[in-house]
């Protein structure tokens, strides 16, 4: 079974996805005690999703997969491409205004330090984690899954 939907990138609407999220692992069968695990974890990786849409301009669609098979998969996918790659020509072009270019370059490093603290906590929360991504149209999947009753890799933690 699979539940796909997608959300406007605004941080009102990463409630929702919590709610969506704890209510289909619960109904999968997720352990009861894994379920805040879940929801904070699809909040994290949501919230990540809107910032990135965000701080790009974006208005595309946050996109949702919940799966249900030997696991309970989680999988949230951004639309925004990464910085690095899109102000790279920028930093490196050596054009007039020096500050615009210090200032770029301090906003990715930013960026990416906050991105890299989101994945941290995601791993923390999560045993199994995978960001892939930038894919063909730039943006990130961030995947995530917890053990189903018998599946023959169910850890409690």
């Amino acid at each position: 079974m699979t539940v796909r939907f997608a959300f406007t990138p605004a941080a009102a609407y990463v409630r929702a996805a919590r709610l969506v999220a704890a209510d289909v692992a619960a109904h999968a069968g997720v352990a009861t005690g894994l379920l805040d695990e879940v929801r904070q974890a699809v909040g994290e990786a949501c919230t990540r999703a809107v910032l990135r849409h965000r701080d790009r301009g974006l208005e595309d669609l946050v996109r949702v997969e919940f799966s249900i098979g030997d696991r309970f998969i989680a999988k949230i996918t951004d639309n925004a491409q990464d910085l690095r790659a899109r102000s790279s020509g920028r930093i490196g072009a050596g054009v007039g205004g020096g500050d615009a270019r210090a200032n770029d370059h301090d906003a990715i490093e930013e960026d990416t330090l906050s991105e890299e603290i989101t994945l941290i906590v995601l791993g923390g929360l999560v045993e199994d984690l995978v960001v892939t991504g930038p894919d063909g149209n730039g943006g990130t999947t961030v995947s995530m899954s917890w053990p189903l009753p018998g599946s023959g890799s169910a850890t409690d933690h």
